[in-house]
């Protein structure tokens, strides 16, 4: 690079703004939840935030003109809105972005990925799936442009970063070269603009890398393609990075395939299995446990006779959202039913409610009993009083079957079935998966977790 006057952006910590829960950045300063969060402390005023110095003036590659850095580059400001509403596809507000158009997305970066490397296992919208647009309405800041994004961790060898990308639609065009935001250009045959950077910033002593590549489409899909971490060797080289972000197949322009299915979404360990001391999280599962509870499902469901066919394997268990548990969310094919389970450890031997106690008379009925090893099962049947009802006032009626080994292990099994809300007398209850499916499957030989 030739000399020239360096500027370096030294920005203090009391505009910028943490964001927790349902947060949303604005700005992309901090691009993952591990780099957002400071070793032993929070963001104080008195700490500033060093980025890397910027050269001007410069020669970039791809770039017949350089403009200088913003000179107010001293002032950052990061805003926020809360999302008050959860987001799904299909909404009318964002026609570019349906079920099927986030699957295929999701499955065409995934294929983009170089063989060796890997997605760290994670809950779903974890794992590089794409996810709804956050619709922030009134609330959204200056500037914001709707987007989906897909995020995970990447590890290939010895390295790994945290990856997020970012598909929106955009009017701006391709913006100016400007010394700071980018160390290349590359214009493809097709008139894709793929800028390149990578930089870093830090903050009480801990410095945080990250590669960014943004393509701007011809048809005005903007993909920015993000790399963070504490080392300066990621699982993607810049080449690799940008074939990800030129990706034909996310231009929105692009219409996702006949029979596109939507990306898998998140599921849930129940509520009193994290109650009960499942207090781990996700770094403890093991690839290996995940492996042998599915392989246990699986051969438990082939052993039983008559079993209906579902919309997924039964062995596929994914960790959920919170804790060390993980969980699947499956659908009996062409009915209403649906079929829940999910695996946590920690847990305490349930405990018969005294029926004369108050709390026993809220919820359903729960029946206890006691295997030869040890091991208790709680059962509740279909109860309508006890149903909880939606919106839309459709009434979801529940039969569970939960077993919890003395080793801590707790399989919970749920069936749940809708009960049409224009339905009168006479009353004819639809009927979850029977109880000899759900003990069965909640019995299936999984003895320690994680």
């Amino acid at each position: 690079m030739p000399e020239g006057r360096r500027h370096n952006a030294i920005i203090d910590a009391s505009v910028i703004v943490t964001i927790v829960a349902l947060g949303v950045v604005a700005a992309g300063l901090l691009r993952s939840p591990e780099s957002a969060v400071v070793e032993g402390g929070s963001l104080v005023d008195s700490e500033p935030v060093l980025f890397e110095p910027v050269e001007y003036p410069v020669d970039i590659p791809g770039c017949p003109e350089v403009e200088p850095p913003p000179s107010d580059e001293g002032d950052l400001v990061m805003s926020s809105s809360s999302v008050e509403s959860t987001p799904s596809y299909d909404d009318p507000a964002y026609p570019w972005l349906t079920s099927g158009k986030a699957g295929a997305m999701s499955d065409a970066v995934l294929a983009a990925l170089p063989a060796d490397v890997t997605i760290v296992l994670a809950a779903p919208s974890q794992s590089v799936t794409f996810q709804p647009v956050d619709d922030l309405g009134d609330a959204a800041p200056d500037g914001f442009e709707p987007s989906t994004s897909a995020r995970g961790e990447l590890a290939r060898a010895d390295s790994s970063a945290y990856a997020s990308i970012d598909v929106r639609p955009s009017d701006t065009g391709v913006p100016a070269c400007v010394a700071g935001a980018l160390d290349a250009r590359i214009t493809e045959p097709d008139g894709t603009v793929i800028d390149t950077n990578d930089s870093w910033y830090e903050y009480g002593g801990n410095r945080t890398h990250f590669r960014t590549t943004t393509a701007y489409h011809p048809d005005g899909t903007q993909v920015t393609a993000n790399l963070t971490g504490t080392s300066a060797e990621f699982p993607l080289e810049t080449s690799e990075l940008a074939t990800v972000a030129a990706l034909p197949d996310l231009r929105l322009t692009v219409p996702a395939p006949a029979g596109a299915s939507a990306p898998r979404q998140d599921c849930y360990v129940s509520p009193s299995e994290i109650m009960s001391g499942e207090n781990g999280t996700v770094a403890d599962i093991r690839a290996e446990s995940v492996e042998a509870a599915n392989a246990a499902l699986t051969n438990t469901w082939e052993s039983l006779p008559g079993t209906p066919p579902l919309s997924r394997p039964i062995g596929s268990l994914v960790p959920g959202s919170y804790g060390s548990g993980v969980c699947t969310d499956l659908e009996v094919v062409g009915t209403d039913i649906a079929l829940s389970i999910s695996v946590s450890g920690g847990a305490a031997l349930p405990v018969a409610l005294d029926p004369y106690d108050p709390e026993s008379a809220y919820g359903p009925v729960i029946e206890f009993r006691t295997l030869p090893d040890g091991s208790v099962v709680e059962s509740y049947d279909v109860d309508i009083a006890n149903s909880p009802v939606s919106e839309d006032g459709t009434t979801q009626l529940t039969r569970s079957v939960t077993v919890t080994r003395p080793s801590g292990v707790r399989v919970s099994v749920r069936s749940t079935v809708d009960l049409d809300r224009t339905q009168y007398a006479p009353l004819v209850l639809p009927d979850p998966l029977p109880f000899d499916v759900l003990d069965a499957v909640a019995q299936a030989p999984i003895e320690q977790w994680p």
